[in-house]
């Protein structure tokens, strides 16, 4: 609750009167997702534009979803799109901006740099979750589970964070990679509603805020979570260390238009959406849905400079990864 305040009050000094943009929307604005329903990208950003729509009566927003290949259909659309402002999208930092380039290299149109940034709008650790029929509860018990099974045992995943979290836990656990295995779904409520099923899915991973109704109504059972720290609103949801490393890696989405959109349209962007994070609404939901604001993501460069930094960290494994074979 701390860390939301204190972010919102050092974006807010940005803040200016929107009245004064030279730059402002005057048609419906098409906002390409890469997932199926459901995903933290397309909830989370409708909470914000309604805040968005009800300080700027023009600025109505129409959701495409254009799922597949974790998101890159909807990057390669948006990296053809006009930059005039009517065409933005809410991609996830770590498959847009790293597995991609590992994963779907083949088949994307866009660099990893490609897009207008305008900012991250939020973040919310994953987490490892199990069918409530399974044996399992601890993350060391499945650390355990993935290295000495017998049997065959197979993880749900919705997107490239979430498979790069799943490939993290195998290697530091020094997984049976010959019966452990991972099912891509084409996003994290897919994912997390197979586990909760009887289609023999025994664990998933994806954002703690999509699992957590499920985690409630007792459909499926946290094993941890990524990242270091507890949740005051989940404390029994364990960080989860495995060989020793916690995982420092979360769910995050960023709100980026086409390749040199100019600089006024990404400001009333910037302006509108940091306006609505402080609205009573967007702070109730990220209170709700155990999601965080970091205001030194909430401007272009310092989005730009995030994104260095986790390609720093992730870029080695996934190179890895991907040399050993994993396709």
């Amino acid at each position: 609750m701390k860390r939301f305040i204190s972010a919102l009050l050092l974006a807010a000094i940005s803040v200016m009167p929107l009245t004064s943009a030279a730059w402002e929307p005057t048609k419906p604005v098409s906002v390409v997702i890469g997932f199926q329903p459901g995903s933290g990208n397309e909830v989370g950003f409708r909470v914000l534009a309604a805040e968005v729509t009800k300080a700027n009566p023009n600025a109505n927003f129409l959701i495409e979803l254009k799922p597949g290949a974790d998101s890159v259909i909807a990057s390669n659309y948006l990296y053809e799109a006009k930059p005039d402002g009517y065409t933005i999208s809410v991609p996830s930092y770590v498959g847009t901006y790293i597995t991609n380039d590992i994963w779907q290299k083949d088949i994307k149109k866009f660099k990893y740099n490609s897009f207008s940034s305008v900012m991250g709008m939020g973040k919310s650790p994953l987490t490892i979750v199990a069918n409530p029929k399974s044996k399992i509860n601890t993350a060391a018990e499945l650390a355990e589970l993935v290295k000495n099974t017998n049997k065959p045992v197979t993880f749900a995943v919705g997107s490239g964070a979430h498979r790069m979290t799943f490939e993290y836990f195998m290697w530091k656990a020094q997984g049976n990679k010959d019966l452990v295995k991972f099912v891509q779904y084409q996003g994290p409520l897919q994912a997390v509603s197979a586990t909760a099923s009887d289609a023999g899915i025994e664990f998933g991973i994806m954002p703690i805020s999509i699992a957590l109704p499920l985690v409630q109504a007792g459909k499926v059972k946290v094993i941890g979570i990524t990242g270091d720290q507890k949740l005051a609103k989940l404390p029994e949801a364990e960080p989860i260390k495995v060989g020793g490393s916690y995982i420092d890696i979360y769910a995050a989405w960023s709100l980026v238009l086409p390749p040199n959109a100019p600089a006024e349209i990404v400001e009333w962007y910037r302006r509108a959406f940091t306006a609505a994070m402080y609205t009573p609404a967007v702070k109730k939901y990220y209170e709700d849905n155990l999601i965080i604001a970091v205001p030194a993501e909430m401007t272009p460069a310092g989005f730009d400079q995030h994104i260095e930094h986790l390609r720093s960290i992730w870029m080695p494994l996934a190179d890895q990864v991907d040399l050993i074979g994993k396709k």
